[in-house]
């Protein structure tokens, strides 16, 4: 009997031991993944925008490092690692974020986390409109793709992704030459795509191969407080301001440049986009539009210098100067801070401009011919407060990120007489406050 039970307790025991040896462990619980969410709304009333592209940069390198449709819910979702980036969302129907010729807005992906950006898309309102689609062959990332009307030479961009895969949305109804951009490689053969009433959309293939292309150089000196230090330069499309990918380099210690492997096309020229504390002169530019156009492979060999300035100090609110992060503010309607640039004396008036994620003016700024968006802001004042004028085309939404800019005239005649300085293409980012709940 003892004999029996020893036994009996020595098969329980082994069963216990094995049986709780795997099974009863808790399991590994995975790792949580690194997440962007995206978000893709009808301004108007908060809809979902189906079909958007969503192509995402890393913010650093501007090079697009995926790029998919949203869903039925307005959604996609995208496995990244940790760090900086940008988006560009386009869609049927609307106008894109941000707006042609606008700065992104950068963002920070936050690490085992899912990091959420929403795109509120503004209706254009169009009629008579169809797409393109389309593959570099074979598939290429981050080329840029330019279709331009043959009617009337308008010109409409977008970016393949890691796929080759492109889209270019909104084209009104014509048919169109398709361009592709990118250092080092050259477009193979011409081809057209052609949209109408009774076909909205085309599909096309565009072949590229490797190309050594032109070259360019020259140098920069720096005046008016301006910082000697390396300086990015880069080649864009003449109208859509489009930095062609790969054709982006910095000085070197003699503050010299040489950009090598551009493709044949019409360019224009660009200095110091970074935050270094530099700008290029702005007035130059304002009295000299298309000055810095270039055409290869005629403008091969061309040495281009640059003449930098140095930019206006925006305080407050604003990312810092080695942050891309877009900065609280303190209040719904903030107060604009900048400091009055000590190189420059006869500074007469500032000219302030805001815009929102999209891209789209909200107040201030100037245009070609000169008018001032906004009152007179004289030069003894370094902070305004957002719309002081009442001129801004609509309020500051909490939680939606905005940029501002400034530039300092030399006059107090109405309209713009000498450009100074500028303020940074990559500072002013601000975020809008939820507002405070009284209790």
């Amino acid at each position: 009997m003892k004999k029996t039970i020893y036994i009996a307790m020595i098969v329980l025991t082994a069963a216990l031991f094995f049986g709780c040896s795997d099974d009863d462990k808790s399991p590994t619980k995975p790792e949580p993944e690194t997440i962007l969410k995206v978000t893709v709304q009808d301004k108007a009333d908060s809809s979902a925008v189906i079909n958007s592209n969503v192509v995402v940069y890393e913010a650093e390198t501007n090079q697009s490092v995926i790029r998919d449709l949203t869903d039925n819910e307005g959604a996609v979702y995208f496995k990244l690692d940790e760090g900086n980036y940008y988006l560009e969302v386009t869609a049927q129907g609307y106008d894109p974020s941000p707006a042609p010729n606008v700065t992104p807005v950068p963002f920070y992906v936050t690490p085992k986390d899912t990091t959420e950006q929403i795109r509120r898309l503004y209706p254009n309102g169009l009629t008579a409109i169809g797409y393109i689609e389309g593959n570099v062959v074979p598939a290429e990332n981050n080329v840029l793709i330019i279709a331009e009307n043959s009617a009337d030479q308008s010109r409409y961009s977008g970016i393949t992704g890691p796929d080759g895969y492109f889209v270019l949305y909104n084209l009104p109804y014509g048919t169109y030459d398709i361009e592709a951009f990118k250092a080092g490689f050259k477009q193979t053969a011409a081809v057209s795509g052609d949209i109408n009433a009774g076909a909205v959309s085309d599909s096309v293939s565009v072949n590229i191969e490797v190309y050594a292309g032109s070259s360019i150089s020259g140098s920069t000196s720096f005046i008016a407080g301006a910082v000697a230090k390396p300086t990015d330069i880069v080649l864009r499309d003449r109208k859509t301001l489009d930095v062609i990918p790969g054709l982006s380099v910095s000085t070197d210690s003699t503050n010299s440049y040489t950009i090598d492997n551009i493709p044949d096309g019409d360019f224009s020229i660009w200095a110091s986009l970074k935050n270094d504390d530099n700008v290029i002169d702005p007035d130059w530019l304002f009295k000299n539009p298309g000055g810095l156009d270039l055409t290869f492979p005629a403008d091969n060999g061309t040495v281009l210098d640059f003449t930098l300035t140095g930019a206006i100090v925006q305080n407050s609110p604003t990312n810092p100067a080695d942050s891309i992060y877009a900065f609280m503010a303190d209040s719904i309607v903030p107060t604009f801070v900048w400091t009055k640039i000590s190189s420059y004396a006869s500074v007469k008036q500032w000219i302030i401009e805001v815009r929102d994620i999209n891209g789209n003016r909200i107040w201030g700024g100037f245009e070609q011919n000169g008018t001032v968006n906004h009152a007179f802001i004289g030069a003894a004042v370094t902070s305004v407060e957002f719309d002081f004028d009442g001129s801004a085309s609509s309020a500051l939404i909490p939680g939606e990120i905005y940029q501002w800019s400034i530039w300092a005239d030399d006059d107090t005649a109405p309209g713009i007489q000498t450009l100074l300085s500028s303020s940074e293409d990559l500072r002013g980012l601000f975020q809008v406050p939820e507002p405070e709940v009284k209790k």
